[in-house]
């Protein structure tokens, strides 16, 4: 059976305030990568999240996952200190929402080297990056493929990702930032973001967390998985 995954990075308010409840509309939830630095800030995508939203969104059944502390490159510091920023934001997360594990990891800017990499495959269940395409068996979960959901891209490049994922039986996962009437260059309008939600309704795909994606999987660490191709 076809898979869907619905990703936010950054995590602005409209995300959830409009894309998620556009998704619970469907009776779906979607997954969350935030930074718990950029908590109550405001940056090219709007408003973040509050402290408030978190609550909200573990409420209506999202996950909520990591990316980083201070959103921070893996190309921009050393890998030890790009792990500790994880770090931080594990930590973080877990004092304010009552032992909560951020089990899921989305490379800030879809940065990824192959030493930040190696280093959170113990860490996390699956790291995302953006690198366009499908994920079919054998699947990378060290480095998931995903793909944007920008108004300023055409939809129907999507379309034929979700209708390519569902001849494949892959894991299609999907992204974006801000859900608003006048939205960043890195988000997407509601109606935009409704086609693709419909579309995927249409394809038959389950539409899952990338937790609840990642569990379907016959589960080797991500170790096991480079060293042993099990």
């Amino acid at each position: 059976m076809p898979m869907i995954s619905f990703t936010f990075d950054d995590f602005p308010r409209s995300a959830l305030t409009v894309g998620g409840r556009m998704l619970a509309d469907h009776g779906w939830r979607g997954t969350y990568y935030g930074a718990m630095g950029l908590m109550g800030r405001t940056t090219s995508a709007g408003p973040m999240f509050t402290r408030v939203d978190l609550n909200d969104l573990l409420t209506t059944g999202h996950e909520l996952a990591c990316h980083t502390f201070d959103h921070t490159s893996c190309l921009s510091v050393s890998t030890g200190k790009f792990i500790d920023g994880c770090a931080d934001n594990r930590r973080k997360a877990a004092t304010m929402l009552n032992g909560y594990h951020l089990r899921n990891l989305s490379f800030p800017h879809g940065h990824v080297t192959l030493a930040a990499k190696l280093s959170l495959r113990s860490a996390y269940d699956t790291c995302r990056s953006v690198e366009w395409g499908v994920n079919s068996d054998p699947v990378d979960l060290g480095f998931l493929r995903a793909n944007p959901i920008y108004s300023r891209l055409a939809i129907g490049t999507l379309k034929q990702l979700i209708h390519a994922n569902s001849r494949a039986k892959g894991w299609l996962i999907l992204y974006t930032h801000d859900v608003a009437i006048n939205p960043s260059p890195y988000g997407c309008t509601p109606e935009y973001f409704e086609e693709v939600l419909r579309c995927a309704f249409e394809s038959g795909a389950n539409v899952l967390t990338i937790r609840e994606a990642a569990s379907r999987y016959d589960l080797c660490t991500l170790a096991a998985r480079e060293e042993t191709n099990c």
